[in-house]
């Protein structure tokens, strides 16, 4: 039962650094909003919007794992820019801005970060 409760403690350990690098990747991705989608210090391409969508699908189930249920709000903020963003980008001659093109569609001028859990910070 011991072996059990240590690899199911690594496990957590784990998912707890995996959050926190994702979340810092993934507000990152959305935080020049409504002016575009960011891969690092460029704009996103459908191709990186397409992988940040795998990711955000990994990030949920981690806040799964971690009990995180209050962070929906910004995962589907996300969701919303990442498969929109690829679209706009294709017709982008059609839009004055991506600020246009979301207001349009009326979705997330701005996603938020969800509420800092009460480990972070802090190494289990």
């Amino acid at each position: 039962m011991e072996r059990g409760a240590d690899v199911s403690s690594s496990r957590q350990a784990d998912d707890k650094v995996r959050y926190e690098d994702d979340l810092r990747w993934l507000t990152s991705a959305v935080h020049e909003l409504p002016s575009g989608v960011l891969w690092g210090a460029n704009g996103a391409t459908p191709r990186q919007c397409a992988e940040m969508l795998d990711a955000l699908d990994h990030f949920m189930s981690v806040c799964s794992r971690l009990g995180l249920d209050d962070h929906d709000e910004f995962i589907e903020g996300c969701r919303w820019h990442f498969e929109h963003y690829p679209h706009y980008l294709d017709r982008r001659r059609h839009f004055a801005d991506y600020r246009t093109y979301i207001r349009d569609r009326h979705g997330p001028m701005r996603v938020s970060p969800p509420p800092p859990p009460n480990w972070l910070g802090r190494r289990n």
